[in-house]
């Protein structure tokens, strides 16, 4: 479970949206990289956003049952999604369903194993999926016309060590840390700050 949920991890899902960025600069894909980057950071900022709105004064506690919308459900969909998108361009359409599948199916096996750690509950890994759906959807509004890459001899010689990288970085750093705590403390001094638990 550890690793299907390190598969949703910003210490993996960040390095690997670099690769992913400078592949698609590498390729000539420039408004795709730029599309990819702002979901990426969207999701990102999206999931923070909505656990620090939930965690001021235990709003999603007492309100919603939700405390903490899964980051990893959020993030892990969109880097998959989004990738999924990217290698399905201009594919014929039974290969872009069998691509889709598979990262939808991935997205899940994250969203699971989050809770299947006692890390979220149900309805958080779905506000992190559907963090991570408007994610994905903004990437593919972004990148216009989609288009089927090139994937040259070279480019597959420079990432295959970045490919065994990223999965040293899955096998190591994956779920090490949380910042959890640090968004508790941040939510707890805004809703003293700006007065709003009162």
């Amino acid at each position: 479970m550890d690793l299907l949920s390190g598969l949703g991890d910003i210490a993996v899902v960040a390095p690997a949206s670099i690769a992913v960025f400078v592949a698609l600069v590498w390729l000539g894909a420039r408004r795709a990289a730029a599309a990819f980057a702002v979901a990426i950071v969207a999701a990102i900022a999206l999931a923070l956003a909505a656990k620090l709105a939930l965690a001021v004064c235990g709003l999603g506690a007492s309100r919603f049952a939700v405390e903490s919308p899964s980051g990893h459900a959020a993030l892990g969909s969109t880097f998959w999604g989004a990738v999924a998108a990217i290698v399905a361009g201009g594919r014929r359409r039974r290969e872009r369903l069998a691509i889709y599948g598979a990262a939808a199916c991935v997205a899940v096996a994250i969203a699971y194993s989050r809770v299947a750690l006692g890390a979220h509950t149900v309805a958080e890994v779905v506000c992190g999926l559907t963090i991570g759906a408007a994610a994905t959807a903004l990437f593919v509004a972004l990148r216009g016309p989609p288009r089927r890459l090139s994937l040259t001899p070279q480019l597959a010689a420079r990432t295959t060590p970045i490919a065994g990288l990223l999965a040293l970085d899955l096998a190591i750093f994956a779920n090490r840390w949380t910042a959890e705590a640090f968004i508790a403390r941040l939510a707890a001094t805004l809703g003293v700050t700006l007065n709003l638990c009162s």
